[in-house]
């Protein structure tokens, strides 16, 4: 009889669970999609959040986007969407929900404007994550106490951080970001 230890079967689940997703953007290109894009509304500005595929981490997983408080969206690998806002001050975060910590920032949106977020995956909370995966591997072959070690170890490398978590979010200019959404798709 074979035995597949934890690391073995997480493994074996996670090639399942990648082999059902959807793990890119599959809608319309940024160039199709801009040609039936409106103008900004009078009274409103647009915001813009996008995602290259710069980064192989969290490939699978889309970072849930909140404004104000309320989820507007998700971002998936190699993609973007876009929401028009009212003007005036609007709390933005990007996060995933079974991470702990997430990326915050604020908007002062001005009428008319357009403004542009990169999401990118934060390289500290993976490896905090992994060295979790580590220690736990050296002290037992218990799944729960493994997972509680992983999600400890991304806990404490995003306390107290303004931009912790599985994604970070900032702004980017115009240019640069009219640029990168060349290669994008609209996100589901």
């Amino acid at each position: 009889m074979v035995h597949l230890g934890g690391n073995v079967m997480r493994v074996v689940l996670l090639v399942g669970a990648l082999s059902l997703c959807g793990c890119a953007a599959s809608g319309p290109s940024f160039v199709e999609e801009s040609e039936r894009m409106i103008p900004v509304p009078e009274g409103l500005a647009r915001v813009v959040f996008f995602r290259t595929k710069d980064s192989a981490l969290y490939i699978a997983r889309n970072a849930r986007i909140t404004l104000d408080g309320e989820k507007i969206g998700e971002t998936a690998y190699g993609g973007f969407h876009y929401h028009d806002v009212s003007q005036g001050r609007h709390r933005l975060q990007a996060d995933i929900w079974d991470v702990p910590g997430g990326c915050e920032l604020i908007l002062d949106a001005a009428s008319g404007q357009t403004y542009y977020f990169q999401v990118d995956p934060r390289d500290e909370s993976f490896l905090a994550f992994a060295a979790g995966n580590l220690v736990a591997s050296m002290v037992t072959d218990g799944e729960l106490f493994s997972l509680g070690l992983e999600l400890g170890a991304s806990a404490a490398e995003s306390y107290g951080r303004v931009c912790g978590g599985a994604f970070k979010l900032y702004p980017v200019d115009p240019a640069t970001a009219n640029w990168k959404l060349l290669e994008l798709n609209l996100s589901g």
